[in-house]
């Protein structure tokens, strides 16, 4: 008996023991199993009523029908929805790669985990795509959406309609793009709404204008339809033409914080042509004359033999070709030009010959390889072109800055302290420069060419880089200026920020005196090099020190590239495009001589400026905001004369005027509008007029 019970309570002993290993096993499975655990969920309870899925980060089943086929994945609506205008019926299905599904059919997603990818709710990560015999029909009716609002939050309007098939009306607008090309063959445009272009000084969506920006139609042919290549400010009409007016159908989606309409293939994009459109074309700059020189800045997009540049020797050398065009023809062989994103020193090199060859323009190259020369996929340096018959190179360094923070920069980028990191990819390039031309004494310059960090990615990390890289690059100029208060500095180039914007700022104002940014001297209209997500917005900077400034006569952001499309490599003959920033050139004159800036506050009022005997000197026109400028104009005393269209007054129309060196702005004159004027006049006369009498 006692072996028995002994082999009895070993037995006991044994069962406690699995259970116990049985229920550790069972705690440690249950988030597991859990989340592999899903239900059957349709589209709308899926979307909710807010932004963000209750469903998130949970494992679900779910089913609609096929609208709409992607490269990466598919939309899937519910073709009966719940009746709630609050909750989307449609939902992306993210498979990485080509789904096998059709238009129009049924199927059941399983085990697919709900994410928001990048504030979009999405399905992904699923096991399986099969039939489904779920869906009461085989169609799915489209909704009906309006056209966006200046200043309406877009979310409001459109999170409720989030993947799902929708129709527009009467969708006309200009295009503030130009048409844009993704990776492969995707492409969108950015349109303004016919209506509200009148709203929107001069036509142009701005960065800064969050309204207008908010109010932008992205149309995408992702879906098969066909887009072409537009220009900023071609006026299209968008969808076929009904009963009830011009309608396209899209799968509306929201990606990257725009919402945009994948047009369904097929859809109808027209032309307006009235008499006021005419074909945009490229700016040029302006030759200098033998008293002058220019100082140029142009970001040349990716020229180097990396990987995802041109490896291929006949595309490199293509390209090569378009820049040196584009540096001949459109910046008319700038005397000193700073280059960013030349792949590597060489690459500066292959265009001074390039120009040589092909257009005579003898340019030494001057670039120090840093960190990010040594890239296999990405190489970038900056770089710069001086005339060899002009310009004397006197020393060029390429000095790296400091941080505590580690942005990851090799090593070897350069000496700093212990505890401290390479601040620079791409470190500024300072060269000092002789400068001899039709003037009495060579002028000594410092250029300091930089190319900031850009904005791909987290902008908390980036704006403060930048702001570091500003104070770095502002304690290079004020060494220069506490050894010569009088020094000719200039910093420039594709800054990667605003104007203004904290970094930017923090440059002009960390030199004492503060730096003279040159935009100031532009009118708003024409302070933009850059076009993203339809929005025109400053990416490239000049600014210069005091003494610098009086020697300017012309800043000129030579818009040739960022409002005209990237198109195909069957565009490389053209002139337009030769990089997506637009150039910025400026002439300077040593001997000085006049810019006149002025606000009338109405367009076409015609400016001239005459000697005191009538010889026109120069004459212009007052923009779409009122602004005019006159540039280039000797020193002395002249007449200015103003011509305003019929419905404008203006006093007085003539006025002497002594232009002095350097920048003035003018007063503005006395103003008004006729209609304006005669609705006040009436007004008074109605005010002094006895009371009705009473009615009888």
């Amino acid at each position: 008996m006692r072996y028995r019970s002994h082999h009895l309570i070993s037995f006991i002993a044994l069962l406690t023991g699995v259970a116990l290993w049985l229920t550790h096993l069972l705690i440690i499975a249950a988030p597991l199993l859990a989340q592999n655990r899903s239900w059957v969920v349709p589209i709308y309870q899926l979307q909710g009523d807010g932004s963000v899925s209750p469903y998130a980060e949970k494992w679900v089943d779910s089913y609609g029908l096929v609208t709409g086929v992607l490269k990466d994945g598919f939309y899937l609506q519910d073709p009966s929805g719940d009746g709630n205008p609050a909750t989307s019926d449609g939902i992306f299905v993210y498979t990485n790669k080509r789904p096998t599904v059709t238009v129009g059919e049924c199927v059941m997603v399983t085990r697919a985990y709900v994410i928001e990818f990048y504030e979009k709710t999405e399905l992904s990560r699923l096991k399986s795509i099969t039939p489904s015999d779920r869906c009461p029909s085989q169609t799915v009716e489209a909704v009906a959406i309006p056209l966006p609002r200046l200043g309406m939050t877009p979310s409001l309007t459109y999170e409720a309609y989030e993947g799902m098939l929708v129709t527009m009306t009467n969708l006309t607008g200009t295009v503030q793009g130009p048409t844009k090309h993704f990776a492969g063959d995707d492409m969108e445009i950015a349109l303004l709404p016919t209506a509200l272009q009148a709203y929107i000084p001069g036509g142009r969506v701005f960065q800064a204008d969050s309204a207008a920006l908010s109010a932008l139609v992205y149309l995408t042919n992702e879906l098969g339809a066909t887009l072409p290549e537009l220009d900023w400010g071609a006026t299209v009409a968008v969808g076929a033409v009904t009963e009830h007016g011009r309608t396209l159908t899209a799968i509306l989606d929201y990606n990257f914080g725009k919402y945009q309409l994948h047009l369904l293939p097929a859809t109808p994009l027209d032309m307006v042509v009235d008499d006021s459109t005419a074909a945009r074309q490229p700016e040029e700059g302006r030759p200098t004359a033998p008293d002058e020189f220019g100082l140029c800045t142009f970001n040349v997009y990716a020229l180097g033999r990396g990987s995802e540049q041109y490896p291929d020797a006949r595309a490199y050398e293509q390209q090569l070709a378009k820049r040196a065009r584009a540096i001949a023809e459109t910046l008319h062989g700038c005397t000193i030009i700073a280059l960013q994103e030349t792949g590597a020193p060489a690459d500066a090199e292959n265009l001074a010959d390039f120009l040589l060859e092909l257009y005579q323009l003898d340019y030494e190259a001057t670039a120090i390889a840093g960190p990010n020369t040594q890239s296999s996929e990405f190489p970038l340096t900056n770089s710069l072109l001086t005339w060899r018959d002009q310009v004397t190179v006197l020393q060029a360094s390429a000095p790296q800055g400091c941080s505590p923070k580690d942005y990851e920069v090799p090593a070897n980028a350069g000496d700093c302290p212990r505890g401290q990191y390479a601040l620079f990819d791409r470190q500024p390039l300072v060269v000092d420069l002789l400068v001899t031309g039709a003037w009495r004494e060579p002028i000594t310059l410092t250029v300091v060419n930089n190319h900031w960090k850009s904005k791909a990615g987290d902008e908390t990390v980036n704006a403060v880089r930048r702001t570091d890289q500003a104070r770095h690059v502002a304690t290079l100029v004020q060494a220069k200026l506490d050894a010569d208060p009088n020094a000719l500095v200039a910093v420039l180039g594709d800054l990667n920020d605003y104007y203004p914007s904290t970094p930017v700022e923090t440059l002009r104002t960390s030199v004492q005196p503060p730096m003279v940014h040159l935009y100031d001297y532009l009118p708003a209209l024409d302070r933009y090099t850059y076009i993203f997500n339809g929005g025109s917005q400053v990416l490239d900077h000049i600014l210069v020190t005091p003494a610098l400034a009086p020697l300017v006569t012309l800043v000129d952001p030579i818009h040739s590239n960022a409002d005209f499309p990237a198109g195909d490599q069957t565009q490389l003959q053209t002139l337009t495009h030769a990089s997506d920033h637009d150039p910025i050139q400026v002439v300077l004159r040593p001997e000085g001589a006049a810019i006149l800036a002025g606000s009338l506050r109405y367009a076409n009022i015609h400016v001239k400026l005459s000697t005191k005997n009538g010889g026109v000197v120069t004459q212009t026109m007052t923009d779409a905001t009122g602004e005019f400028r006159l540039w280039q104009v000797p020193v002395g005393e002249y007449t200015l004369r103003f011509t305003p269209p019929p419905a404008v007054m203006i006093e007085p129309q003539m006025t002497p005027i002594d232009l002095k060196r350097g920048y003035q702005r003018l007063p503005t004159p006395a103003l008004a509008h006729r209609t304006v004027t005669i609705g006040v006049g009436l007004a008074l006369i109605t005010a002094q007029l006895p009371p009705p009498s009473p009615a009888k």
